[in-house]
């Protein structure tokens, strides 16, 4: 495994804990925000590591997140429920980092809990074999 993917499976693996961390913590606001937050990180991360994965498994080049999540389930990695999901995560995060409503911003949070979280580390295990 080259140093890059280590390096940043490393840094996946942090914002994964960061973010389980914080969705621990008795939700009020300020730890919703938080959480968002480290969910931000947390897919950024994400997806620049399956980019990376996927070139140098692969010697796929993608250049969105979206495109990267259609390549894993591709090389029969994930699920088409598991693709969806991430797919759905990515307009999520968009629209969390482009707009602020109170409501979608404590629907998200629902979401981390529930889903994306455990959909992060369902990526980060499969990169990690």
């Amino acid at each position: 495994m080259d140093n890059t993917l280590n390096l940043k499976l490393k840094e996946f693996q942090k914002t994964l804990a960061n973010l389980k961390k914080a969705l621990y913590q008795r939700k009020n606001e300020l730890i919703r925000d938080s959480v968002i937050k480290r969910f931000e990180y947390t897919f950024e991360l994400c997806w620049k590591t399956v980019k990376i994965f996927l070139n140098e498994k692969f010697g796929i080049d993608v250049f969105s997140p979206k495109e990267c999540f259609r390549e894993l389930r591709k090389n029969k990695l994930i699920s088409d429920e598991q693709t969806e999901l991430l797919l759905t995560i990515t307009d999520d995060r968009n629209k969390i980092i482009h707009t602020y409503n109170e409501d979608f911003s404590d629907e998200l949070y629902q979401k981390i809990e529930e889903d994306y979280y455990d959909s992060f580390k369902n990526v980060y295990e499969i990169l990690k074999k």
